[in-house]
């Protein structure tokens, strides 16, 4: 059995691994850490070594009732961040963290082998988090390795069990390629008349709210590279304005009116569909949330969209903004006071089976998905209509602007 490490009453000692030449340093828990965001990866992106029926994903289901515990020395529990990700501290909730403290390390993973950045105990005085400061450390994984616990006033006895109720990991998100979240709108483009002037549209259609009965409005190339449509798609400063109101035309699919981009292929005049298990598949936006229908103010401005159905899309609701999983739309919340006119960066990468979804180059959600037929759509999909939303007139609509929007296939 590994021997007792430090305690958190030991204030401001480092402990450090030397590994290959290289020192590995953390600090003890503080008040504070040195942290810039949290990047959290959500339930599908948490496993352990064994747990009795206290599953790994309570550690992130923001509930400090429920927990994870693994029996043994060594168990391990592991968060998963999808990406090169720099990670600045991790915080941990203890279960009767009042009463016990923890004994473990915290590693992260080289690719081929793991490093012990932090190796010490909890602080046996709280059952709410505690911050475990390291080092800026760039990293895919990252591990709670498990020694048992020390009873409380009882350095001499040790139990078996590792408990831990909640996890969460800060940092500075991916470190390839950094992203600063955009705080003014880009100025990629120097403007232009049309749409297609200002985002490359070339391999892109738009559906539009207007025309017949569950028959939209539909541009494709090469007649979309010179329209427009005031006010439903048009230029609008550095970005091209979408724009759905509750009373537009729908699809024989929705219920929901659409301003909307559908990915294409072959110069715009094929659709695109692609599979999550062959290639990567990338989806970048740049865009900004600018108005939400009264009554029910719900705007999706970003999808993956399977053969039948979306996958995940970027859902506005009030200033709640979410990455939904199929038909569970809250399955992330990505922040709960978003302010609209802010633009920020949206994006999905598609690979091995995986869909990561990014919110400001910070990992938000890793979602387990086989499809078939898949493609990206991005503009201002308004998740209101006459039945749920008043007035009942152009007036009342959902808005999205876009200032910059990239595909990539490899």
């Amino acid at each position: 059995m590994k021997k007792a490490g430090v305690t958190a009453a030991t204030a401001g000692l480092l402990v450090s691994a030397l590994v290959g030449g290289a020192v590995w340093a953390g600090v003890l828990p503080s008040a504070s850490g040195a942290t810039s965001g949290e990047i959290t990866p959500a339930a599908g992106a948490v496993e352990a070594s064994t747990s009795d029926d206290n599953v790994a994903a309570n550690v992130v289901d923001d509930d400090l009732g429920t927990r994870w515990s693994g029996k043994g020395d060594g168990a391990w529990l592991e968060l998963d961040l999808g990406t090169a990700t720099t990670v600045s501290a991790v915080k941990l909730a203890v279960y009767n963290g009042d009463e016990r403290r923890n004994d473990f390390e915290l590693q992260v993973s080289s690719g081929s082998s793991w490093k012990t950045v932090y190796d010490g105990t909890s602080s046996g005085s709280t059952t709410g988090l505690q911050t475990f400061d390291i080092t800026d450390v760039t990293t895919t994984k990252i591990r709670y390795v498990g020694h048992g616990y020390i009873p409380e006033d009882d350095d001499d006895d040790r139990g078996v069990w590792n408990s831990v109720t909640e996890v969460q990991v800060w940092g500075a998100g991916p470190s390839h390629p950094p992203t600063t979240p955009p705080t003014t709108p880009p100025t990629n483009h120097p403007g232009g008349d049309v749409p297609a002037e200002v985002l490359d549209l070339k391999n892109w259609k738009v559906t539009l709210p207007t025309g017949g009965d569950e028959k939209p409005t539909e541009i494709k190339q090469p007649a979309l590279a010179t329209y427009t449509n005031d006010p439903l798609f048009k230029v609008m400063g550095n970005g091209v304005q979408f724009r759905a109101p509750v009373n537009g035309v729908t699809t024989s699919g929705s219920s929901y009116p659409r301003s909307e981009l559908r990915e294409m292929t072959a110069n715009g005049t094929q659709n695109a569909a692609w599979s999550s298990t062959s290639g990567t598949h990338t989806l970048t936006v740049k865009e900004a949330f600018t108005k939400l229908p009264a009554g029910k103010p719900h705007v999706v401005g970003a999808q993956i969209h399977g053969g039948d159905d979306d996958v995940t899309v970027f859902r506005l609701e009030g200033s709640k903004l979410y990455v939904t999983d199929g038909d569970n739309p809250h399955h992330k919340l990505v922040t709960s006071s978003y302010t609209l006119g802010t633009p920020f960066e949206a994006k999905f990468v598609v690979s091995g089976g995986k869909v990561r979804a990014y919110y400001n180059g910070v990992l938000q959600t890793t979602l387990s998905k086989s499809l078939s037929g898949a493609y990206f759509k991005a503009g201002a999909y308004t998740q209101a209509n006459c039945e749920n939303s008043s007035p009942c007139s152009s007036s009342n609509y959902g808005e999205v602007q876009i200032y910059d929007l990239l595909v990539q296939h490899s």
